[in-house]
């Protein structure tokens, strides 16, 4: 169903009733929403319902998309932010850290233990950075986005990215080694 529509495009229709638009703006997007939300939560079944609240709020809003560098990505992956805060908020009350088997599992080995431990800081450290760098964390760190790729959506020359990434690299070991 992929077409080699723009999302500009891709919108019009959907505004203009195109019923498979906006079918094809989700397909083309929702990954990456979907892992941007889950770099936040490190939860899944938050990230899936994240993620569809994300494209029920574009669907909503279809005629007040700002595109940014003809992508919506931008603006998805700003409302997925938004959606984890109002998310967290309403949950902060009764949050709690999982607990995962590496860690209370007593067979497990200090390898495991010690690699949980470390993405245990990583989440944190991410979670610290401002929106950019948390954006170019998910998409290039944890999607495997190119930084071509990653230029378009996060506004940046595909240098300037790899820079960002090589200074994100260094404070994330940094922080690892440390403990924060």
């Amino acid at each position: 169903m992929n077409s080699d529509r723009s999302d500009d495009e891709l919108i019009a229709a959907a505004i203009d009733s195109d019923r498979h638009a906006f079918g094809e703006l989700f397909d083309r997007h929702s990954r990456a929403v979907y892992l941007y939300i889950w770099g936040m939560t490190g939860n899944a079944r938050d990230a899936e319902d994240l993620t569809q609240d994300v494209f029920e709020t574009a669907w909503k809003k279809l005629g007040g998309i700002r595109i940014v560098g003809a992508s919506v990505l931008p603006w998805l992956l700003v409302t997925a932010k938004f959606s984890v805060r109002n998310d967290d908020r309403r949950k902060n009350h009764r949050r709690t850290d999982v607990l995962h088997d590496a860690v209370i599992d007593p067979r497990t080995s200090p390898e495991q233990r010690s690699s949980v431990e470390e993405m245990h800081w990583v989440r944190l450290e991410i979670a610290k950075l401002g929106s950019t760098d948390q954006m170019i964390c998910n998409l290039c760190l944890i999607e495997g986005y190119t930084y071509k790729e990653a230029e378009r959506a996060v506004g940046l020359s595909s240098s300037a990215i790899a820079k960002r990434v090589e200074r994100l690299r260094i404070h994330l070991r940094a922080a690892v080694r440390s403990g924060s």
